[in-house]
């Protein structure tokens, strides 16, 4: 599930990154809208290169493949050189604006990008990237150790045409990259319930 995008040119991080990020967090199921056949759900996503595991909500279908396309076109239209990897893309549905809609978006980095940056402010940015917020938009960062891996973790509240989203962001380093897993839902329970899956996470 690999996939870096590198277009020719580049636009300045900040603006590029939170468009395409937030394109990851809301992109409507495109596999949906195309009349293609419902994937089954899926039971546990594996990373080797980054060793771990991951079990997603059982209800919510994976549209990484078409994220991905998706995002390297917007990423192309923005003449963005970014080496943002999407790992894995979820939703409960096509309709972002549903009261009941939920997604979640795993994504990492190479931690060298911020090389000027100590690892808390570097998860921080991050986080922030990820979560489409700018500087003063998000809570005071938790600290979580997850598997033995120490996680920061922001809560936001974003815009997305004009629907009002919460989102938790969680952030770790792992073997040189900043790996985030970004929750968003239109229901403030809803996202209580999705930041509950991360107890299933294992490193190995």
């Amino acid at each position: 599930m690999r996939r870096e995008m590198r277009p020719k040119q580049s636009l300045p991080k900040s603006r590029g990154l939170i468009n395409v990020l937030l394109l990851a967090l809301s992109l409507p199921i495109v596999w949906a809208q195309a009349g293609h056949r419902e994937p089954s759900p899926m039971r546990v996503y594996r990373n080797a290169e980054l060793g771990f595991r991951y079990r997603p909500p059982h209800e919510m279908r994976d549209k990484t493949g078409p994220s991905t396309a998706e995002l390297e076109d917007q990423a192309r239209h923005l003449h963005i050189e970014s080496r943002l990897e999407l790992l894995l893309s979820m939703s409960s549905g096509p309709d972002d604006r549903a009261v009941g809609w939920h997604s979640l978006t795993i994504v990492a980095y190479p931690r060298e990008e911020y090389s000027q940056l100590d690892d808390t402010s570097a998860k921080a940015k991050m986080s922030f990237w990820v979560g489409g917020a700018t500087g003063s938009d998000g809570e005071s960062a938790r600290s979580v150790v997850i598997s033995g891996q120490p996680f920061s973790v922001f809560a936001f509240g974003v815009q997305v045409d004009g629907v009002k989203k919460a989102s938790v962001v969680w952030t770790t380093i792992r073997k040189g990259k900043l790996l985030s897993f970004a929750f968003a839902a239109n229901n403030p329970e809803q996202l209580k319930a999705l930041t509950q899956t991360m107890k299933t996470l294992q490193f190995v």
